[in-house]
């Protein structure tokens, strides 16, 4: 989503802040604490320039999924985070360079069953264990694990194909207390035409009133492909996909990847993030990241919003996108903005059986079972 007017004063007044704090911040000698890191953030400090200052100065604090989400609220991205979290392995490495306040617990606590850290790499600490019982798999099985849940997904994906569906996206654009001062929405019927092709007819479109934000192609775009994330073993080689653990998810248990593209292609937009994938049936039941690239350039700014994704059982067979919730704070220049955006997928039809839908149907050790009611949305 980018903002509609970008005044050339407040551009000059927001690089004067960022140039007095990025010189304040090269006279401290110390490591940077979590405040600031905060500072700097709100003073709209760019990446390159925060991942300079993490490099050569370090920081004082250990990294943890409550300070992640902090300082993502703050206006962080993902490489920002990435570098907090090596620059913290090698604070902890060399605890004489960490201050008292390494010590000091988060002031806010979110207990979450998952790993609340989107995008982690390979420095960071495994998921904790949230049951009895659930023990990581060997590197190799993990790599089979890997290569199973993406050829299902290719299958699901196809599967998908030949159903009918109802779209209903809503993004509401709120003020500090919460309240709604604007609202995009769309609903779309996802269809065949006579000849078999696939359409997608707008059902529902009432004049935006959103404020100074805008809904773009890329966001649609986010919509339809990214926020129900499907990740096929034809798309495998565009990602890198890490372990991160085995874990309790409501009724069910999950093995938990990090996901995120190798390379960045002009014009195409990606996922981000973390996926929950059934440990029996190896199908991903839930993901949580962001649509990337954000877009920052002279012409303005298209910033996505951190979004989590839920899937149920619609056949009995494969695990479907039904409910997609966004609850964040898009970092203008400008200033901030709030946004909520909510995804429902409903009214799932199948068009026409086919062989691929009968394939998977055929593969030995297959259960079904039913949708955690949890997730019911």
């Amino acid at each position: 989503m980018k903002t509609r007017l970008l005044g050339r004063a407040m551009l000059l007044i927001l690089a004067c802040l960022v140039a007095l704090g990025a010189q304040a911040a090269d006279k401290l000698p110390t490591p940077l604490s979590q405040d600031d890191i905060v500072l700097l953030l709100i003073g709209g400090a760019t990446t390159e320039k925060m991942i300079e200052l993490i490099e050569d100065r370090g920081i004082d604090f250990q990294m943890n999924p409550d300070l992640a989400k902090r300082f993502h609220d703050a206006g962080a991205d993902d490489m920002v985070i990435e570098a907090l979290q090596k620059a913290g392995t090698n604070a902890k490495a060399n605890p004489a360079n960490a201050s008292a306040k390494a010590d000091v617990p988060p002031a806010e606590s979110k207990p979450v069953p998952t790993p609340a850290v989107v995008n982690a790499t390979a420095d960071a600490e495994p998921p904790k264990r949230t049951g009895p019982g659930l023990a990581d798999p060997s590197p190799e099985k993990i790599q089979e694990i890997i290569g199973t849940f993406t050829a299902k997904e290719k299958l699901f994906k196809e599967a998908r194909d030949n159903y009918t569906f109802h779209q209903i996206n809503k993004v509401q654009q709120l003020d500090p207390d919460g309240n709604t001062v604007g609202v995009f929405q769309q609903e779309w019927d996802i269809l065949y035409d006579d000849g078999g092709g696939r359409i997608e007819r707008v059902t529902y479109a009432p004049p935006d009133t959103l404020k100074g934000l805008i809904v773009t192609k890329e966001d649609l775009e986010s919509m339809r492909n990214v926020q129900p994330f499907v990740l096929t073993s034809d798309e495998l080689g565009e990602y890198d996909v890490k372990y991160l653990g085995h874990v309790k998810v409501d009724e069910i248990t999950a093995y938990v990847f990090s996901i995120r593209p190798k390379q960045l292609v002009k014009g195409r937009v990606y996922f981000q993030g973390t996926v929950w994938v059934d440990d029996r049936d190896l199908q991903i039941v839930k993901s949580e990241g962001k649509t990337v690239p954000e877009m920052k350039t002279k012409k303005g700014e298209n910033l996505f919003p951190r979004f989590t994704t839920y899937r149920e059982q619609i056949d009995g067979k494969f695990w479907f996108p039904t409910y997609t919730l966004a609850d964040d704070t898009l970092y203008f220049a400008h200033g901030p903005i709030r946004i909520k955006q909510v995804i429902k997928y409903t009214d799932y039809k199948q068009y026409k059986a086919t062989t691929k839908i009968k394939v998977l149907a055929e593969l030995p050790g297959e259960e079904s079972k039913p949708s955690p009611p949890g997730d019911n949305k």
